[in-house]
């Protein structure tokens, strides 16, 4: 009876380090195709940019004239959210300016760093990394699956100073 139970725990442990292994492999390979689309997406839509530091791709449309904001200012935006294989799953376009305060965590950190470049008037497009997204994860309500890269199209309307 206790070799029976020993052989039991061993075989538990032992699956539970191959299923651990074998997640490690998923998320290489999910990293992997996530480059892939992000490449595919910048060299279909002849976008030679270099990616910042963290590996957000910051592609300018319009510069603006305004404001810069910097964290504890209130930013007020339009965006289109979308995924680099097609699809929007946001869009506020034709609608009210989303507001939140730059630092605060209230976005992602994609599109947090994304407006910390721009000034207002200005109109960019981030292509985020599921890093500076909704990670492995993914985000449920959104339908975005983890390891998902997001591009935004994002104007900034109003900057208002923080206190």
């Amino acid at each position: 009876m206790r070799n029976r139970f020993i052989a039991v725990i061993n075989i538990f442990l032992a699956s539970l380090m191959l299923s651990g292994l074998v997640s490690c492999f998923k998320d290489i390979n999910s990293e992997e195709r996530e480059m892939q689309i992000i490449d595919n997406f910048l060299k279909n839509n002849d976008i030679d940019t270099e990616p910042t530091e963290s590996g957000l791709y910051y592609i300018e449309f319009i510069e603006g004239t305004g404001a810069q904001p910097v964290a504890g200012d209130t930013v007020e935006i339009f965006y289109k959210g979308y995924f680099l294989t097609g699809g929007v799953f946001v869009n506020n376009l034709h609608s009210d300016p989303y507001r939140f305060a730059v630092g605060s965590g209230a976005v992602i950190e994609g599109l947090d760093e994304g407006i910390s470049y721009m000034k207002e008037g200005g109109e960019a497009m981030l292509v985020v990394p599921s890093s500076l997204a909704y990670g492995s994860e993914g985000n449920y309500y959104l339908g975005i699956a983890g390891y998902t890269p997001l591009a935004f199209e994002i104007i900034l309307d109003k900057v208002i100073p923080g206190l």
